[in-house]
């Protein structure tokens, strides 16, 4: 029987990997753990040196609420698919990590010594503040701010157990700490025969401080590379 893989992301971001991993010989359920919607602002995003995009959600919302870019405003963004957002809507972005993640983000803009910027930094309502905290220490001026909000999809619950019912779960991804703890609340078999691949290390640590191993995690922190290994992996 095919080794059965559960997505966690949010509605409409599963379907690509639930045919690449279908394709590669498994059986693939999406229960989304989390939901967004909009928190509205008022803000004046053409003030400042630099906007901070750290997710695809970020960029989403914030074009949504029809927020101004300055033309000499800098873009900075994490992961392929934040910048991708940025391109589809006609900016270019100004300033990526080598790696995508917060740490290496922060290293690699501060080591471009510039004097004194203004930063705007748009987030989710559970967002860690890192940048901001560190790039406030290295004396740049940062506003953060709560574009939108991170919930459990109703019925959430109900669904993940209708999908453990029918087939046993072997392996579950996790893209967030919040899709995890979400999963924590809603699944009630045994956790411990569970193969858990976690996209980022944030998301690793949220696993493991809740007392969990994650089986894998993959060099640069995307979709494709955690499908990828585990095809490389779990096909053998």
């Amino acid at each position: 029987m095919a080794k059965h893989i559960l997505l966690t992301r949010e509605s409409g971001k599963n379907e690509p990997w639930i045919h690449f991993l279908e394709k590669a010989g498994f059986s693939v359920s999406a229960v989304p753990m989390i939901e967004t919607s909009v928190r509205s602002i008022e803000i004046d995003a053409s003030e400042y040196d630099w906007i901070i995009f750290t997710s695809v959600n970020s960029v989403r919302y914030f074009f949504e609420q029809k927020l101004a870019i300055g033309v000499q405003t800098k873009i900075a963004v994490i992961g392929e698919k934040t910048a991708a957002a940025i391109t589809a809507r006609g900016y270019t972005v100004d300033f990526e990590p080598t790696l995508f993640t917060t740490d290496v983000f922060i290293e690699e803009w501060l080591a471009l010594r510039m004097e004194k910027q203004r930063i705007f930094i748009p987030k989710s309502d559970i967002a860690r503040s890192e940048i901001a905290n560190q790039f406030i220490v290295a004396g740049h001026g940062v506003t953060e701010c709560i574009i939108y909000e991170t919930i459990l999809p109703e019925k959430a619950a109900d669904r993940l157990q209708t999908v453990v019912e029918s087939t046993p779960i072997d392996m579950a991804v996790f893209a967030s700490p919040s899709a995890w703890r979400h999963f924590l609340r809603c699944y009630h078999a045994d956790l411990t025969t569970l193969k858990i691949v976690s996209i980022g290390p944030v998301t690793t640590k949220a696993i493991m401080d809740s007392g969990f191993a994650v089986t894998y995690e993959p060099s640069n922190y995307t979709m494709h590379q955690a499908c990828t290994l585990i095809i490389e992996r779990e096909l053998v």
